[in-house]
Order: C-alpha cells, then sequence, then structure tokens
C-alpha cells in the first residue's frame, strides 16, 4: 500500500524538444517524489535539450547507447541503466511515447490508487487519438491468430501494399467509427493494450515478463501480449486514467520503405515464435 515508486522510460530519436516539453509539463509536478524518468537518447541534435531537462530536475536521467536501439531495446537499456544503480526494480515501469497528454489532474496519484485496489501485470489507460478522434485502448480484445499475422505480414511486405492498407484503415476510422472505437467504460481484461503508453507492474518482471524484443520497431504491444499468454499474466484495460495522443508527431501516418521493412522484419519474427503451430 502506500505511494509507489514509478519509473516512466522515454526515448529520444531526434526529437529532444518534445520529449523535454513532456518531461516538464506532463511529468514535472511529479519529479520531486517517487516518480523518475531515464531517457534513453537514440540520436538527437541537441543533447543540450535533454541535459538542461536532467539538470532541472534529479529525478531525471539521461542515457546514451552506441547506437539506435528502436523503441522497446532503448526501453530495456534504460531499465538496464536503472537496475545499476538500484538494488530493485520499482513498483511501476512505464513505456510511452512523448506525444502524450496526461488528462488526470493528479495521473500519479490515480495510478497508485489502481496500483493499491487492483491486480495487474500489464496496464493500458484510456488512450484518445486527436488524429483519428478514437479511443485506441482496448487495443485488442481477444487473440488474434495466425491467420490475420500472416495478413500483416503480406501487407507489409510493400510499401505499396502498406499505403494502400493505410489510406483504407484511415478512410474506414474516418467515415464509419465502430463501437469498439468508442470509449470502454468498465476496466476488462484485455489481450493487448496500445504501445504509446504501457503500464508494466512489478509483477510482470517478477513473473519472467520482459522489455528486450528482439525486432528493432513495432509489434511491441503483441511481444507483450504473447509473453503475458504464455506466463499466465493479467493485462488490463483501466479508463479512470486518460490519456491523449497526438498520434504520429514524428513517425508519420504513412511509413518510408525503411519503416515498412521494420514492420515486415517484426511480423515475421512474433508469427514463428509465437504462431507457428498454427501455421499450417
Amino acid at each position: 500500500m502506500g505511494k509507489k515508486n514509478i519509473l516512466f522510460l522515454l526515448v529520444n530519436y531526434f526529437n529532444e524538444k518534445e520529449v523535454a516539453e513532456f518531461g516538464t509539463s506532463q511529468l514535472g509536478k511529479y519529479l520531486k517524489g517517487d516518480v523518475h524518468i531515464i531517457i534513453t537518447d537514440n540520436g538527437s541534435k541537441d543533447a543540450e535539450t535533454l541535459k538542461q531537462l536532467a539538470a532541472k530536475y534529479e529525478n531525471v536521467t539521461v542515457v546514451k547507447p552506441d547506437k539506435n536501439l528502436g523503441y522497446f531495446g532503448a526501453a530495456n537499456f534504460g531499465l538496464s541503466c536503472y537496475l545499476i544503480k538500484n538494488d530493485d526494480l520499482p513498483d511501476a515501469v512505464i513505456v510511452c511515447n512523448t506525444d502524450i497528454e496526461l488528462i488526470n489532474t493528479d495521473f500519479i496519484g490515480d495510478l497508485n490508487k489502481v496500483m493499491n485496489e487492483k491486480q495487474f501485470d500489464v496496464m493500458g489507460p484510456d488512450i484518445y487519438s486527436t488524429f483519428m478522434k478514437y479511443h485506441q485502448n482496448p487495443y485488442i480484445i481477444n487473440r488474434i491468430g495466425a491467420e490475420k499475422m500472416k495478413l500483416y505480414k503480406f501487407v507489409a511486405s510493400n510499401t505499396l501494399f502498406y499505403s494502400m492498407f493505410t489510406l483504407l484503415h484511415l478512410i474506414k476510422g474516418k467515415l464509419f467509427k465502430s463501437n469498439t472505437k468508442s470509449k470502454v467504460d468498465k476496466p476488462l481484461d484485455t489481450y493487448a493494450v496500445h504501445g504509446s503508453f504501457m503500464i508494466f507492474n512489478k509483477s510482470y518482471f517478477d513473473n519472467g515478463g520482459i522489455l528486450n524484443y528482439p525486432s528493432f520497431l513495432f509489434g511491441e504491444e503483441l511481444f507483450v501480449a504473447e509473453l503475458g499468454l504464455k506466463l499466465g499474466l493479467k493485462t488490463v484495460y483501466e479508463p479512470s486514467l486518460i490519456v491523449n495522443h497526438f498520434q504520429n508527431s514524428t513517425t508519420g501516418i504513412f511509413k518510408t520503405a525503411k519503416s515498412v521493412k521494420f514492420l515486415h522484419e517484426s511480423y515475421s519474427y512474433l508469427l514463428k515464435t509465437f504462431f507457428a503451430s498454427e501455421d499450417k
């Protein structure tokens, strides 16, 4: 019970102004307490911006790997750096984007309350996409199968295919909002939560969960979801915690050929690792 020690793992990739703004405006009021930030700098034009943030708040640390580690790779590196200086894991680890606005007046206080009252290993808040005008959690309620994974892999096999699929998805989302994209008001157990804001209870790691995702980018939600199933972990959606997601402020809706390649590699890995027995 009581206050929880909470670690935010942020990733910078030539987006240091947004990272610094998120740290100051969204988390600044919490940084004299039990909230800490580790920023993994995958690449920056103005590293001084991040240094100034760390100088302003003693609970902010910037770490620099030898190369760009991707999203979860960088988060895992940040967590490893935290554990070098600390004897134990924090009560909660949050891996999130920095194009995020915390809507709760006291987000950390409300998170503490949820953690004291509810059992979970992985949690996703209500995430509202200001671009798509819909709620991104619960991300996937029921487990997908090998056939859908093969479809995802096929779509990501070609930049043109992916662009056409994305365009159709955007049109469908704008014109025909389904009930699953409306706000879900009740907490529920779910298969996967959206990767833009993932809350990991200490129990996730104590029971074998990891952030060491072998793929460079994309598919992190499915990786965590499949690990959760394998380890018997509890993944939940919690509507009392609310964030806005200013989606794709850095990555863009239509991905580059390089990004589509990473996406295809991730789907190939996930299909081979977790869905091989179904892929007949």
